[in-house]
């Protein structure tokens, strides 16, 4: 049998290079399964989600949960109707999103085929009663005319007034389950398909050129929501007759700047949207935003979008992205730092990677391109999927590259709960694209599972891909067309590199192998693919293999929180190092460049999983997904050269080293214990990267300090520039006050010393003393990320 493999067009060195390109090509298409059969590493994944997590999110949502926000469409109904109200609204304006993301991500887990196992047959029942309860509940909260957003409507407040409200960013959820619930039970069932439709219709009524209103809203996601119904509805009703959708999605982006009062990067507003080239502002919004873009540009072939969509992705994606995929590293506003800012207790919020999987997809189907499913598999499987704890009931808002908190089962702003289902379901139809004349299938993402494409070059093909990735580099696909067809078969190869901000050693981009039925093929990769092209009969089957050998990873030395450091990866996994598996503070691990390391699978370990491991210096690294299901630290960058890297042990302060007598490592158990930690109403957490100690409601806390007698010494305690809310408190040595202090933004963007002078005479003959902060009545002590006794100069 003749095999040809042929080479896919390249796009010069990165995506930025297309940003002169005159032409928008035909996008690519996904396969979109409504009935899969999953198995392996995702099976386990999607099981944990549909068993565990999404029936949290709902008992969370339900009356007697940590939100009840089901409870405020239950109230908006009752004010629809004319009844007398039971209760009155809580939580955040837009906590409805919450409700409409969960709904999605139960559509997906519907189309998994339980295939035999009860436990997931069973959560999937559940989930399917608990979809046909709520279905009703929001039907009913919505407006005649379309409007839906409980927090207006129980509140009486008038539609969109107030952009902080986030009425579009709720109604594009709305419109999104729309979209889902269609395509999950496949059009039988229209009941949410009509909801959204008639949200949007208000919408496209209400907005868009004179004399109709435009509206600055305050969090993206609308955007993508009128272009995913725009595309549905064309290929539902056809005529053109989503346009409309897609057409107020532009108006958007085209007067999103237009108004002075909410112009700025926060908002993405500051610049036309085909101006911009930097990402910048709220890291939801801005994934969300991008995305869009990226949506008007595939949708109506339109240069300059394309154009502003490839500038903003290589801002992201090559001087902002962080190796776990985590985007946003700053914790004031959520928000993109400068370039090169990615210091490891970022931001890097759950729905900030939701959003960069929706912009990498969409960028893929523009470009055709592996590196846009490299980015997407980085963020995948290191920065989303580690946001739920292994067992389920758990998660994280925040994904910093090191910590010691673990996750928590709800937030003050959950938005992130059914963000993170929905989108790590959605790999069943990340797996396969099309092109537009269906004689081209691209295998994007390595998912064991089992399908129907209902046409590949004009015939209907079942395919089934086998294989143990993440931890095996093996992936064998097996096609059953219906009637032998020719068509080609692009298998992607990882570059392992995505980003121009690290360096992987070895570097394995390119390199894999290649079988068609046993005979080996000559693997020529041409923009992260490899093509084959032939015949394809029932029970023809591809062998790719990949390298999976464990990486060192270095980043661009103009990131100042790595240099000296190195990190860890292999395949798609990028691994961390915990306190669990080590006696020796990791902060103080070296892991020299000559240290060998293997990989080592631990079937009894975090539920399964290659571990990297080095017997010089003794070290074990974990999947980061997995990290901190064991309690302690754990941190992704490792420090390799310790001449170069900075000591980021909280109790290592070399400036003041030479006139420290006793300093108290603050979060350490040992050392506050050593230091006969004491106090009412005190806890700690960690900020920064840097442990803490507060005191709260008229609370205290203090610790008992070594002195020399004969020195002139001073407290000193450290704090962070931007704390604010009523935090005053006095500084206590043995029961003597020797100093005040207010915490009220005194070094915006800064950590402070301050010293407090000790009097002589109360050092006379003592070897120790106690220091404690005492907050006033009502007010906080701290927090405090130092307390020292220092000599005074």
């Amino acid at each position: 049998m003749k095999i040809r493999l042929i080479a896919v067009s390249v796009i010069v060195a990165s995506l930025a290079a297309c940003v002169g390109a005159q032409d928008v090509p035909a996008p690519l298409e996904p396969v979109r399964f409504a009935h899969v059969k999953l198995d392996g590493f995702w099976k386990q994944q999607v099981k944990r989600l549909t068993e565990k997590w999404i029936p949290h999110c709902i008992r969370q949502m339900e009356a007697g949960g940590k939100g009840q926000e089901l409870l405020n469409l239950v109230h908006t109904a009752e004010v629809l109707q004319g009844k007398e109200l039971t209760g009155k609204f809580t939580g955040c304006p837009w906590s409805d999103a919450y409700i409409y993301n969960t709904i999605e991500a139960i559509c997906l887990a519907l189309a998994v085929d339980p295939a035999g196992d009860a436990d997931l047959e069973r959560a999937q029942q559940a989930l399917r009663a608990k979809m046909e309860e709520w279905i009703p509940i929001i039907l009913a909260a919505q407006c005649e005319d379309g409007y839906i957003h409980s927090f207006h409507v129980v509140n009486k407040f008038p539609r969109y007034s107030k952009i902080q409200n986030h009425e579009f960013y709720v109604q594009g959820y709305f419109i999104e389950m729309g979209v889902a619930h269609y395509r999950a039970t496949e059009g039988k069932d229209l009941r949410l398909y009509h909801a959204a439709r008639t949200c949007a219709d208000l919408l496209c009524a209400t907005f868009g050129p004179a004399p109709k209103r435009t509206w600055v809203h305050g969090h993206a996601g609308m955007e993508i929501a009128l272009c995913r119904l725009g595309r549905l509805v064309n290929e539902v009703d056809g005529g053109g007759k989503g346009d409309k959708y897609i057409a107020l999605a532009r108006h958007q982006y085209e007067t999103r700047h237009t108004v002075k009062e909410y112009r700025n990067a926060y908002h993405q507003s500051h610049l036309p949207a085909v101006e911009q080239g930097e990402a910048l502002g709220h890291a939801v919004r801005g994934t969300y935003f991008f995305a869009g873009i990226a949506d008007i540009a595939m949708l109506q072939k339109d240069p300059a979008y394309l154009r502003a969509a490839d500038r903003l992705w290589d801002s992201a994606v090559n001087r902002k992205l962080y190796l776990t995929g985590g985007v946003g590293a700053s914790h004031r506003g959520e928000a993109f730092d400068a370039d090169y800012e990615l210091r490891n207790d970022g931001y890097c919020e759950a729905c900030a990677g939701c959003g960069l999987s929706f912009w990498a997809d969409r960028m893929h189907r523009i470009h055709r391109s592996g590196h846009c499913a490299d980015v997407q598999e980085r963020v995948l499987y290191n920065n989303v999927l580690g946001a739920i704890e292994l067992s389920g009931e758990n998660f994280y808002y925040q994904n910093p590259l090191t910590g010691d908190r673990g996750r928590y089962p709800w937030h003050g702003c959950p938005c992130c709960v059914g963000n993170i289902p929905r989108t790590l379901i959605a790999v069943k139809d990340l797996a396969y694209s099309l092109n537009d004349a269906t004689d081209t299938l691209y295998v994007n993402q390595f998912v064991a599972c089992e399908g129907v494409i209902a046409e590949v070059a004009g015939t209907r093909l079942r395919i089934v891909q086998q294989t143990d990735y993440p931890w095996k580099g093996e992936v064998t696909l097996t096609l059953h067309p219906a009637a032998r067809k020719d068509f080609t078969v692009k298998l992607r190869v990882p570059s392992r590199c995505d980003s121009a901000l690290y360096t992987c050693r070895p570097d394995l981009a390119g390199r894999c192998t290649v079988k068609v039925n046993g005979q080996a093929c000559e693997a020529k990769v041409a923009d992260g693919y490899v093509a084959v092209q032939r015949g394809w009969a029932d029970g023809d089957r591809i062998e790719l293999s990949l390298p999976m050998d464990v990486q060192r990873v270095y980043c661009d030395e103009r990131a100042k929180a790595n240099v000296g450091r190195v990190a860890l990866q292999r395949g798609p996994i990028v691994y961390n190092v915990e306190s669990a598996d080590h006696k020796a503070d990791i902060r103080s691990l070296v892991l020299p460049p000559s240290a060998p390391l293997r990989a080592e699978w631990r079937s009894d370990l975090l539920g399964g999983v290659t571990v990297i491991r080095c017997d010089e210096p003794q070290l074990q690294a974990v999947p980061n997904y997995a990290r901190l299901n064991r309690g302690g630290r754990s941190q992704v960058w490792l420090v390799e050269d310790p001449a170069k890297a900075s000591d980021d042990r909280p109790s290592v302060r070399k400036d003041l080293d030479k006139r420290t007598i006793d300093a108290v490592l603050i979060g350490d158990e040992q050392s506050e214990k050593q230091h006969a930690l004491r106090g009412e109403r005190t806890s700690s957490g960690t900020f920064h990267d840097r442990p803490w100690r507060h005191a709260v409601g008229g609370g205290w806390f203090s610790y008992d300090l070594a002195v020399k007698a004969d020195l002139k010494l001073a407290v000193l305690c450290t704090y962070w520039g931007d704390d604010v809310g009523n935090r005053r408190f006095d500084i206590i040595v043995d029961g003597q006050k020797v100093g005040s202090q207010t915490l009220n933004r005194n070094k915006p963007g800064k950590f402070f010393d301050v010293e407090y002078l000790i009097p002589s005479k109360m050092l006379y003959d003592k070897k120790k003393v106690t220091v404690r902060l005492q907050a006033e009545k009502g007010a906080t002590a701290g927090g405090a990320f130092d307390v020292r006794i220092v000599r005074v100069e």
